[in-house]
Order: structure tokens, then C-alpha cells, then sequence
């Protein structure tokens, strides 16, 4: 029996296999798109030319294009493919998305030609190879007119769809020469437009999403319909590591609707007709687990732990300039201060989830996965199948944030699937599951030191961090401190003569991965925090003293000039308010924000966040804007609310009741000025987050007094100074 889904939508269009062409431009040799020889069949029933692995016109002048990044609320649904429309000279009127397969041909540059989004580098990553992707599809489409008009190409003219040759005033629309140019062999150097000539990038325009996330018929995870559907809920230990000496799944086969019981990735799935069947069998199952000691791990421990080893033996990180150390030491005017941030959870709206069906000879999957090539071949080496028989079809994704970059739930989807071969299954986790069972954003500790020379110029910095590290839990081979813990550790934008970062790696015994910002998460609360202390101690005021560390970067004062503006930095506060600034530019782009704070209740209320953004050339500036409020209110969560606790070895938070995070009663305003500059693109979806942490903690004590150095920060019992 074959299952398809009971309703079309974008997220299930499958690409068929086709041969590769290859270009060896400034993408690096990667694949640029993919030719399909098109059947004589084809051609003659007038179906649907594909011109490449991204663009497919239609009869009736409809353009599909494949986003090949994941939709994880960053809008590259809309801003990916508006990049190819944008060099097609398409109409976005008639432009349709199809969410990508995982495909060779959807490499993503910046990944090395892996299938992966994060980082913020979809649209960075992507850019030239759709720009070229595009421009060569509308070559082809023009040649196709030129021959039908016979005419030369150099003639014609393309506006929203429409080929027009002006001295004789024919037209023809892209679906009339599709098939033709579906024909012809693509340049591999199509002329690209200048910036100057853009009609869609730049410019506000519809997301495409929107209309089925507003009317319920966004798929996402867990939403696939398929004929004959299972569902899978997950019995997990409750300490990480556990493993099963003993339990009862053979009790739980007579319940209701319970079809199987299967082992997977860190614990048992229950496989029932409806989800809450398998819920409630899987919470019923006896289980005697072997936590192999991890038990005793509690948070209490963990934090001594750390701020001792702050004394062990650091490994240097790269980008050391002079001898920090040794300047500091010599100094009349030393300061140092210890700064700390806990574990967080990722807390995506959708909890993790995915669908697999697994025969004897293919295994589909549908899955919100971060890195759909990974996920791709691990259902290989599970189910046993070579890699050309397993398929995996992107979905919407309700939150991503790093979460969804690790591979256990779309295995465990997978190794479900397996137990019930033949039907789709499922596999769903709880809130619960998903706050207790997180890769989280690792507990940190820094140490920071620094010396003036007497007209308070800031002549040294050493910045030592403790804490667990992501590719050491990974098991990544490396011959270096760990980037994604160490990044932005001292801002990199500031002209300080003597630096040094180092590193001491705390054992991995909690799951630790991405997190929005990745190291700048944690980096910006303690550098940035760290550079206010710095400012106050010269004598000087905090925007001030930044600003002459960049004195010699028009890009970076611009934005920090900006915020100042924007915020009226300097303006005589009331009584109990306070403005903070931050500096953090990361992710190819410059960000500053500048909070103002509220303790005069003795409650802390964030009034207003200002933000100055500068990632480029913003090729849809409502979604970066909506990404610099979404980065801010992420931040913003873990500011006010997020820690992550552990004792005897179990995750003591577990829902929204105790992990909270911002809602409408306390949320600020937030507003965004973007600046425009000849860089190349930034990255947006995780270059707000660092920034608004220390901007609110400095706010607090220019209103207080007082130094807040660990995360999160209190929400009451402030006085005022």
C-alpha cells in the first residue's frame, strides 16, 4: 500500500532525480543548480518545465521555487526565493515556494555544500549561488523568446513574467517558452543585475508563509496527513545517560490502540492510533532505569565546580595580540570582575517532532531538521538502506533556534517507523520531554581583567571562560579551544592593543548545542557588560568610551551612533530609570542596542529597547526588523527568566509554569533603524540576541548603582541610588 498525503501543500512537492551542472564561480566550485531532461512526454503535454533544481515554470506563467534552508521563523520561506525572482524578473504575484528535499544540489555554501541552516547564514550562504540560479533561468526563458520571436536576445526585455521585444510590441509570457528553454544548456555566467536596478530586494513584500500559518494549513513536524497514520510518545530517563535494566512493554501492548513498542534513542517509544493512547501507555510503563551514577549531579556542584577551574590551566585561544597578561599585572589602574550565565533551554513553540515511513525498500521522512543531509543519512544507518532510498522532505519548523540542528528526534522518528513497517508513525515529544531533554545553551563563567593607562585609555583585556564545550560534547575532532564557546569573547570590532581569551573545557555532563547567538549568548552579557565596568572606571561615559575604541571603523560608529540618537543617550533620567548600551557586532553584521529600565516600583520593567542594525543590504527590510524584535524578545527571556537547574541528576524545570518566558504584560517596545551599507550580507536571525542582556543590566545600574554580573537578572527588590 502506498501512503500519500490526504492534502496537497507546498511541503510535500518532491523534486525527481536529475544530472548536476556545476559552476565554479565565487561560490567555490558548488553545485548552482540541476538540469532535468525533460521526457518527449513531457514536452509535448505541456506539463510543468523544471529548469533547474530550484525554478519551475508553468503553462499559465506560475513560478516555483525550492527554498532550499529550513523555515524555522527567520523568513527565508519568502527572502530565499525572492532572491531568484528578483534576477528572473518574476512575478511575485505568481511566485510559488516549495520547501526543499534533502538534495546535493540544496548545499548551502557558507556549510561547506551541507544541507544546513544556522548561524545565520541561509541568506548569506545562498545568496550568490540564487542570485546565478535565477539569472540563469532567465537567460534561458529570453533565449527561448528570441528563437519563438526570432528576434535577437539582446532585444528583449523582462518585467514581472513578461518577455517583450519593444520595436515590434510582441510579448510572450514565461509559461509560453518554458518548455523551450527547458531545452536549452544554461550559461554558467548569466549577467546579474546591479543593485541599483532591484525591484524586489530591498523592498517590503508579502511573506509567503503567512497565509498558511495564519490558516491552520502550514505543515509542520507532526502535522503530515497520511493515510494510516501512527503516532509515537517517548518514555525517557529521567537522567540523562540512563539506560533500561527492566521494564513492562509487554503490559502496555493490550491497551488501547497501543500497535507497538519499540526501543529508541534514549529510552522506549509507545506507538498507539492516536497520540494521547501513546502518551498515556508510555507514561504507564514500569521502568527500572541504570543511571550510571549521573544521579548525583546537581547544579550547586557543578557551579563551584566551574568558578574553580577558573585557576586550572587555560588553553589560548586564536587572535592574541601582545601580551595581556603582563600589562595587566604591571598596571596602577587593574580591574577585574567575574561574570556567570546558567544553562538554557531552547523552548521552541513546536516541541520536537517527526515523521517517517519505513518499508522494506525506502524510508520517507518529514521533518523540521536543521540539517536535513544528516538527518538523511543517519535514517540510512539505521534502517540499513542506501542513501539513494531514503528521502527526506523539509517542513515548517515552529522555532528552531539550534534545537533542531541535533539529530535525536528525527532518529528516533525513524528507529519508530521501524517497528511498524509500512505505516507512517508520528513521533511526538512532550513540553515536558522537550525542557528535560534539551541540548542546552552551556553554563558559562568568565573572568575578566583589564588595565588603564592613565588618561584611561583601555590598554589590555584577558577574558578566561569555564564552562562546558558544544563541539567537546559532540566529540568533534579539534586542535583548539572551542569557537562556538570562546566567540566574541572580547569584542573584536574594539582597537585594544594587548588581548587574550583563553579557555578551561568543564567536563561534559550535561547535553550541551546551539543556541540563538551561539557564543555570543553568553560573550556579549560578559564582554559588554565588562566594557560599561571599564567605562565608569576611566571616568567616561559608557557610549563615549566605546565609540574611541572604533574610532577607526566608520561601519561600526555609525550603528553605534545610531542607537545613541535614537535613544537620546545623555538625556537627564527621572528617578529610578536608567539607560544601558551594548555594542555586539557578529554573524557579518553590526548591531547596538540601548535599553531603558524602570526600578522606581522596586520591580524591574524593561520601558524600551532601541536597536541600530547595519547587515548590508537588507533584502527584506520588514523581516529583518522582525528578526532584530524576535532576537531581542528571545534574549529578553533568558535576560529576566531563564536558568536551567539541575538536582540528582534530573532537569527540575519542565513547562512554561517554570521556565518562563516573555509575554505581552511585560514585553517592551522595541525599535529597529536599519542602516545600509556596501557590505556583503549579514546574517539577522541570531545577531540581535547578545546585545540585550548587558544593555539591560547596564540600564539597571545607571539606575541603581548597582553591578548585576549573572544572568538572569532579578525582576524585583531593586532600590534606587
Amino acid at each position: 500500500m502506498t501512503f500519500q498525503p490526504s492534502r496537497p501543500a507546498s511541503s510535500k512537492t518532491r523534486l525527481s532525480r536529475r544530472t548536476f551542472f556545476v559552476t565554479s564561480a565565487a561560490v567555490g566550485g558548488l553545485v548552482l543548480g540541476a538540469r532535468l531532461p525533460l521526457s518527449a512526454a513531457t514536452v509535448a503535454g505541456g506539463e510543468n518545465a523544471e529548469l533547474n533544481a530550484f525554478v519551475q515554470v508553468m503553462p499559465d506563467n506560475r513560478v516555483s521555487i525550492v527554498v532550499p534552508g529550513v523555515e524555522i521563523g527567520q523568513g527565508v520561506y519568502t527572502t530565499l526565493p525572492k532572491i531568484v525572482a528578483e534576477e528572473m524578473d518574476a512575478d511575485w504575484d505568481l511566485v510559488e515556494v516549495r520547501l526543499a528535499t534533502a538534495n546535493p544540489a540544496y548545499g548551502n555554501p557558507a556549510k561547506d555544500g551541507r544541507q544546513s541552516t544556522g548561524g545565520s547564514d541561509a541568506t548569506r550562504g545562498y545568496y550568490d549561488v540564487l542570485r546565478k540560479t535565477g539569472a540563469a533561468a532567465k537567460d534561458m526563458l529570453v533565449r527561448a523568446a528570441a528563437q519563438k520571436l526570432n528576434v535577437d536576445a539582446a532585444e528583449l526585455s523582462v518585467d514581472r513574467g513578461i518577455i517583450t521585444h519593444a520595436e515590434s510590441g510582441r510579448t510572450v509570457r514565461f509559461g509560453d517558452v518554458a518548455d523551450a528553454a527547458a531545452q536549452l544548456v544554461p550559461s554558467e555566467e548569466p549577467a546579474l543585475k546591479d543593485r541599483s536596478d532591484f525591484k524586489l530586494l530591498g523592498k517590503v513584500v508579502p511573506r509567503k508563509d503567512t497565509p498558511a500559518k495564519v490558516d491552520g494549513s502550514a505543515d509542520y513536524g507532526a502535522d503530515i496527513a497520511l493515510d494510516g497514520k501512527l503516532y509515537a510518545a517517548l518514555r525517557t530517563s529521567p537522567v540523562y545517560g540512563g539506560e533500561i535494566i527492566r521494564d513492562d512493554r509487554d503490559a502496555v501492548l493490550s491497551h488501547p490502540g497501543v500497535v507497538a513498542v519499540t526501543d529508541v534513542d534514549g529510552g522506549i517509544a509507545v506507538i498507539g492510533e492516536t497520540f494521547w493512547q501513546a502518551k498515556k501507555a508510555a507514561e504507564s510503563l514500569d521502568v527500572e532505569w541504570d543511571f550510571k551514577g549521573m544521579d548525583s549531579l546537581n547544579s550547586h556542584d557543578m557551579w563551584q565546580e566551574m568558578r574553580a577551574s577558573l585557576d586550572d590551566e587555560a588553553r589560548p585561544f586564536f587572535g592574541t595580540k601582545g601580551d595581556a597578561p603582563a600589562v595587566i599585572a604591571e598596571s596602577t589602574r587593574s580591574f577585574e570582575a567575574e561574570y556567570e550565565v546558567p544553562f538554557l533551554a531552547h523552548a521552541c513553540m513546536e516541541p520536537m517532532a517527526s515523521t517517517a515511513l519505513v518499508t522494506d525498500g525506502h524510508c520517507q521522512m518529514w521533518s523540521p531538521h536543521q540539517q536535513q543531509d544528516l538527518a538523511r543519512e543517519q535514517a540510512a544507518e539505521i534502517t540499513g538502506l542506501s542513501l539513494e532510498n531514503v528521502s527526506l522532505q523539509n517542513t515548517f519548523a515552529g522555532g528552531g533556534f539550534g534545537r533542531k540542528w541535533e539529530p535525536d528526534f528525527a532518529r528516533q522518528s525513524v528507529q519508530a517507523a521501524m517497528a511498524v513497517k509500512g505505516r507512517p508513525v508520528s513521533l511526538i515529544w512532550t513540553r515536558e520531554q522537550d525542557i528535560q531533554h534539551d541540548f542546552y545553551r552551556a553554563a558559562y563563567v568568565a573572568r575578566i581583567k583589564a588595565s588603564l593607562d592613565d588618561e584611561g585609555n583601555l590598554v589590555a583585556m584577558h577574558s578566561r571562560l569555564a564552562g562546558e564545550s558544544i563541539l567537546q560534547f559532540q566529540n568533534r575532532p579539534r586542535n583548539f579551544p572551542d569557537p562556538t564557546s570562546l566567540g566574541g569573547a572580547i569584542g573584536g570590532s574594539y582597537a585594544i592593543p594587548n588581548t587574550l581569551v583563553d579557555y578551561v573545557e568543564y567536563k561534559p555532563v550535561v547535553p550541551v548545542g546551539f543556541w540563538r547567538g551561539v557564543a555570543s549568548s553568553q560573550n556579549g552579557f560578559f564582554s559588554e557588560s565588562a566594557m560599561d565596568e571599564l567605562a565608569y572606571f576611566a571616568g567616561k561615559d559608557p557610549y563615549e568610551f566605546r565609540r574611541s575604541l572604533i574610532i577607526d571603523k566608520p561601519r561600526e560608529i555609525a550603528v553605534l551612533d545610531k542607537v545613541a540618537e535614537m535613544a537620546g543617550w545623555g538625556r537627564e533620567m527621572p528617578s529610578g530609570r536608567g539607560l544601558g548600551i551594548a555594542f555586539c557586532p557578529g554573524f557579518g553584521s553590526v548591531n547596538a542596542q540601548v535599553a531603558e529600565i524602570d526600578i522606581s516600583s522596586g520591580d524591574l520593567e524593561v520601558v524600551k529597547i532601541w536597536c541600530a542594525y547595519d547587515c548590508g543590504f537588507a533584502l527584506d527590510p520588514s523581516n529583518v526588523v522582525h528578526q532584530m524584535e524576535s532576537g531581542i524578545t528571545y534574549a529578553l527571556s533568558a535576560t529576566m527568566f531563564g536558568e536551567i537547574t539541575v538536582k540528582n541528576g534530573v532537569v527540575e524545570q519542565s513547562n512554561f509554569h517554570d521556565y518562563d518566558v516573555m509575554r505581552l504584560a511585560n514585553m517592551p517596545e522595541v525599535e529597529v533603524a536599519l542602516l545600509e551599507s556596501k557590505e556583503i550580507v549579514g546574517g539577522a536571525g541570531e545577531a540581535a540576541v547578545p546585545a540585550t542582556a548587558p544593555a539591560v543590566a547596564n540600564a539597571i545600574f545607571a539606575a541603581t548603582g548597582q553591578r548585576l554580573r549573572r544572568l538572569p537578572l532579578p525582576t524585583s527588590g531593586y532600590g534606587i541610588a
